[in-house]
């Protein structure tokens, strides 16, 4: 199957952290098709894991959802490199749970969605000690400790809604270290 060609492609929309872009596209039929797209930041996840395997969850109020949503750390991160993302994982750690960790360890890069061009990595991290930064001036977190396995079946049973790279993050972490 041949790639489709752009025929043209403009932004319609642009905010602080995401871009809509609207895109004509001609398929190999000839059929040309309107579609709009979107361009948002970029995220590192982490899922901080102690030697007791309890983890640090934070929950935060979002307004796409009107509510607060638990979750594992994450924040956005505008390298492209991994040393950069690295950095931002021990960053974003401190700010939202006041602590870092020695061993990071990729789990996967993935695709928020199939129209949405933004990527997001998971790290696991592991042996933990305190590190304080403020958080950033719109952060209102609580910080949540609680057991690998109430926490991986409070979210995979559905029970707590939360974000899809906080469920890959568990199933990710379960399957590598059979918790």
């Amino acid at each position: 199957m041949k790639k489709p060609k752009l025929i043209s492609e403009e932004i319609i929309y642009q905010g602080s952290s995401t871009k809509v872009h609207m895109a004509k596209v001609k398929f190999e039929s000839g059929e040309v098709v309107e579609w709009d797209h979107a361009h948002g930041s970029d995220v590192v996840v982490m899922l901080p894991l102690d030697t007791n395997n309890d983890v640090y969850l934070v929950k935060e109020w979002r307004i796409a959802w009107r509510d607060y949503v638990l979750q594992v750390p994450a924040g956005g991160v505008e390298s492209k490199d991994e040393k950069g993302r690295l950095k931002q994982v021990h960053n974003e750690l401190k700010e939202e749970i006041g602590m870092d960790g020695m061993e990071v360890e990729k789990l996967i890069d993935c695709m928020l969605a199939a129209r949405t061009k933004s990527l997001f990595s998971i790290y696991l991290v592991r042996d933990l000690y305190p590190a304080k930064k403020d958080p950033d001036p719109d952060e209102y977190l609580e910080i949540i400790k609680m057991p690998f396995d109430k926490a991986y079946e409070m979210f995979i049973s559905g029970k707590v809604l939360t974000t899809s790279y906080t469920l890959i993050a568990f199933l990710m972490v379960k399957q590598k270290l059979a918790l």
